[in-house]
């Protein structure tokens, strides 16, 4: 499968690529997947590029996960609205620190397909392999 993992724009020009982000796509290619990184918070691109890059490449599923605090709240929500905003929409995953407390609410709020809760390297593999089924 083709995934797409989006590093969202921390609004700062300190960058520090996020370790769980790497982690999960090491794993997912280790079980056989093709992933790219989107990386929004080198180039702060903004959601509008996130829509039309979604909507000129063809991706099986997008994952995004944030840590918690209103600002990542705010962003998380315009990153969901561009995803869910693309005609040939991708399985959209969303996890980390931000979703986990409250899964039901994100899952609603911002139109996910799978919650992931805790460390995600595993649970990725095995949603996205059982996508492939």
């Amino acid at each position: 499968m083709k995934v797409l993992l989006i590093a969202y724009d921390n609004d700062s020009y300190v960058s520090s690529f996020p370790l769980g982000l790497a982690y999960l796509a090491a794993s997912l290619r280790k079980a056989g997947h093709e992933v790219l990184i989107y990386n929004q918070d080198v180039y702060h691109w903004p959601e509008s590029h996130l829509q039309l890059y979604l909507t000129e490449n063809s991706f099986d599923v997008v994952g995004v996960g944030a840590c918690g605090g209103y600002y990542q709240y705010q962003k998380i929500g315009k990153i969901a609205k561009a995803i869910n905003a693309v005609p040939n929409r991708p399985y959209f995953i969303l996890g980390g620190h931000l979703v986990s407390p409250e899964p039901e609410f994100f899952l609603d709020s911002f139109g996910a397909d799978v919650i992931v809760i805790g460390a995600g390297e595993q649970t990725i593999v095995e949603v996205v392999d059982s996508l492939g089924q």
